[in-house]
């Protein structure tokens, strides 16, 4: 489930505004110019652009900062009401304190380091996976709606007051219940329960480094308090740090094998190779973690982008 923050991201009111203030920018100009006839225009026009351009640049960025005060306002009202996430991220670092966050301001790429017995576990995702889940169910959304609207043309369609109700499920899957008959008080209950166990997918990399063994990498994907393997990749030892590794791996395409697709692995093995993870922190808690922080930081470093374009525009 979107975040609240990527919802209010997308709403019409910037969309509207972005809109009025460009043609209220745009309109006098051209009203300017049809009010005027002939080759003598052309002379003015020329002869004002040069006396009025630096005016007209100014008041552009006049118009530019006092949007971006405004977003930057509206985003730290929407932070300061706090979110399901930020309590999350609270509760995971109060009762994790064997992980240490590497986050550093103005990136987007956060790695989370641990000890176990003589293993160094570090764990990677990005920020970047917080607006691709966003297009995904917009789009959905719109084929629903295009869908719903469809069926209201039929006579005796499916979308009736006795329709089953159906949601994604984890996997792929189609959960389907019956119609809906909880009182609005519990609905709102069960929707925050909902919220909160229906994730969007992050991917996550993890590398366990044992010393003079080298090390193996997990491709993994974080999903309503899961994680889901996509392939393990032994790597040779090296000297570069846990970081740079993940780095190196993420930013070219490795020509080494990584086994087959995980669910073809005997299902013993599968079990097993979750099990080795889950002893080494990767666990539940991390999986609940991932999209909490992504949602968190993500929110952060909007607000420091908004507030440094606004600096160089002013």
């Amino acid at each position: 489930m979107l975040s609240l923050r990527a919802f209010a991201r997308v709403a019409p009111r910037r969309i509207s505004s972005r809109i009025s203030t460009s043609s209220s920018l745009l309109r006098p100009t051209f009203q300017s110019a049809v009010r005027n006839n002939g080759v003598s225009i052309i002379g003015r026009a020329a002869t004002a652009s040069f006396s009025t351009s630096r005016q007209l640049l100014d008041q552009y960025s006049q118009h530019l900062a006092a949007k971006l005060a405004n977003e930057i306002e509206l985003e730290q009202e929407e932070a300061a009401e706090g979110a399901a996430s930020d309590d999350g991220v609270k509760q995971f670092v109060a009762e994790n304190p064997e992980w240490t966050i590497l986050d550093a301001e103005g990136e987007q790429d956060v790695f989370l380091q641990r000890k176990f017995e003589d293993e160094e576990v570090t764990a990677h995702f990005s920020i970047s996976d917080f607006n691709n889940p966003m297009q995904d169910e917009m789009a959905m959304e719109d084929d629903i709606l295009g869908d719903e609207e469809d069926l209201e043309g039929q006579s005796g369609g499916a979308n009736t007051a006795g329709s089953s109700i159906q949601g994604r499920a984890g996997g792929g899957n189609l959960k389907v219940g019956t119609e809906d008959n909880n009182a609005p008080a519990d609905r709102d209950v069960l929707q925050d329960e909902e919220d909160r166990q229906t994730s969007f997918p992050v991917n996550v990399t993890v590398l366990i480094r044992k010393a003079g063994k080298g090390s193996l990498r997990f491709d993994l994907v974080a999903e309503n308090g899961m994680f889901l393997i996509q392939q393990i990749t032994p790597v040779s030892e090296s000297s570069a740090s846990a970081v740079e590794q993940i780095r190196e791996a993420l930013s070219q395409r490795s020509n080494q094998y990584s086994g087959p697709p995980f669910e073809q692995l005997d299902e013993d093995l599968q079990s097993m190779l979750d099990d080795y993870l889950g002893v080494r922190g990767i666990s539940s808690n991390l999986a609940n973690l991932v999209p909490d922080y992504v949602d968190v930081k993500e929110q952060k470093e909007y607000l420091g982008w908004l507030s440094r374009v606004k600096n160089f525009v002013d």
